[in-house]
Parts: structure tokens; C-alpha cells; sequence
């Protein structure tokens, strides 16, 4: 999925420039918007990125982590830096259809990033060594 990556963003047709407005700017969403690796309908056969990437490598899929029911992605077409989804592995459409266990192991994943991408604590004086 990740082909080619560059420190200059190439330049896409119809996506503008950051503003004074201090709004999210995602030029790279652009390709996506346009059509690039949508799935085709909503069945798992369909083109959905959330089937096919269990089977890739984790360096292929983007993947952080895989638990027995869920697995942690970086998002390809990312809305701000940090952006990752925890899935389950079977093609559901609500959350509420997810087993116990399915549920579980989201919740794990989404607790372990959330822990991650947060600033460490701040070390005061008493704990500082």
C-alpha cells in the first residue's frame, strides 16, 4: 500500500494550501478522496483495506500490533500524525456485533495506543531520582 514515500509532499491537483485558519490540511487525503484503494461496496469482498491487510506483512499493512481478534493499523490516508485504528479481524458493521472477545481486544489496542501517543507524565522533584 505504502509505495513511495519523499520529504516533499508531491503536488496534487484540487487540494489548496494551508490557511491562517489553523484547520487540518491533508493534501495526502486527496488521492483517497479521488478514489485510490476505495473499497468498491460495503461486503468484505468489496475492496475493504480492513480484510486485506491482516494478510500483508506488518511493514506492508502499516500494522503495530495484532492481537487473536483485533489488530492496530496506521491509517494510510491519515486525518493528523498519530492516526491509527484498531480493527477486528472479522468484517463486521456495527462495533455492537463484536464478539466479547472481539470487543476485548479492541479495547486493549485502543488503551496501549492511547498510552502511547500521550506525553510521559511530567517528573517532579520528589521523583526525579
Amino acid at each position: 500500500m505504502l509505495i513511495h514515500m519523499t520529504t516533499e509532499p508531491e503536488q496534487q491537483s484540487g487540494v489548496g494550501g494551508p490557511d491562517a485558519f489553523g484547520r487540518l490540511w491533508t493534501p495526502h487525503r486527496m488521492a483517497y478522496i479521488k478514489g485510490e484503494n476505495k473499497p468498491t461496496g460495503p461486503a468484505a469482498g468489496d475492496g475493504c483495506p480492513f480484510c486485506a491487510i491482516p494478510a500483508m506483512s506488518d511493514e506492508d499493512g502499516l500494522i503495530l500490533h495484532r492481537l487473536g481478534h483485533a489488530y492496530a493499523v496506521l491509517n494510510l490516508y491519515p486525518y493528523n500524525s498519530g492516526h491509527l485504528m484498531a480493527v477486528p479481524y472479522r468484517h463486521v458493521a456495527d462495533y455492537t456485533e463484536l464478539t466479547p472477545e472481539e470487543t476485548a481486544d479492541v479495547a486493549a489496542l485502543t488503551k496501549q495506543a492511547m498510552t502511547a501517543l500521550r506525553p510521559p507524565p511530567a517528573r517532579t522533584a520528589s521523583t526525579s531520582g
